[in-house]
C-alpha cells in the first residue's frame, strides 16, 4: 500500500506498478532545501522516487497541468532539479494527460487487483503454453482444456507473463494476447 496526496498520484502508481522497468518506488521520498536569488530556504519534496532496472533513478513531480503553475514554483522545480541531477537522479515532470490515458489506465486499474509479484506462476504458464501454444485472443486462452480460469489468466497478464496491448481497447475476450 502506498500513501499518496491526490487521486492523480494514485493513478500514476498504476503506471509505476505495471512498468516492468520499475524496480521500486517511494512516495514523498526526500525534502530538498532550495536556495537561489529568488528563493531562500524553501522546501521542496518531489512526489516520488523511482528506481529503474539498470540502475537509473529519478525523482518525479506529478501535476494536473504544469503550464498553469506560477513562475516562482517553476523556478523552485528548476533549482531542485539541479540538485537532483548532481545527486545522480533524473527529474521527471508528469502531468494528467500522460497519466489518464484511456483505455490504458482503466485496464491498469482492473489488472492491479490480480498483480502479485511474490507468486511464481511459471507452472501454470507452462501448462497453459502447452495447452494453447499460439493464442490470438484472450478468448483462446480461456477456452483452454485444463480449466485455467480467467482470474488466473488476468494474474499472468498483470504480472507480465502474458502480454496484451492495454492501450488499444478495454481488456475483453477479444483482446489480442501473446506469451511474453
Amino acid at each position: 500500500m502506498v500513501l499518496v496526496e491526490s487521486m492523480l498520484e494514485k493513478d500514476y502508481c498504476f503506471h509505476l506498478e505495471a512498468n516492468p522497468n520499475v524496480v521500486v518506488y517511494f512516495p514523498q521520498p526526500k525534502t530538498f532545501m532550495v536556495n537561489s536569488k529568488l528563493l531562500k530556504n524553501r522546501e521542496y519534496t518531489p512526489d516520488f522516487e523511482v528506481h529503474f532496472r539498470g540502475g537509473r533513478k529519478a525523482y518525479v513531480e506529478v501535476k494536473k497541468d504544469f503550464s498553469s503553475l506560477d513562475t516562482v514554483y517553476l523556478h523552485k522545480l528548476e533549482i531542485a532539479a539541479i540538485e537532483m541531477r548532481q545527486a545522480g537522479y533524473d527529474f521527471l515532470c508528469v502531468d494528467e494527460p500522460q497519466i489518464r490515458i484511456n483505455p490504458l489506465l482503466q485496464n491498469l486499474r482492473k489488472l492491479q487487483r490480480y498483480r502479485d509479484r511474490l507468486t511464481n506462476n511459471s507452472g501454470t504458464l507452462t501448462l497453459l503454453r502447452n495447452a494453447v501454444p499460439h493464442p490470438r485472443t484472450l478468448k483462446d486462452l480461456i477456452a483452454n482444456p485444463l480449466g485455467i480460469r480467467l482470474e488466473t489468466i488476468y494474474k499472468l497478464i498483470a504480472n507480465g507473463q502474458i502480454t496484451a496491448n492495454l492501450s488499444v481497447a478495454k481488456l475483453s475476450l477479444d483482446a489480442e494476447v501473446r506469451y511474453a
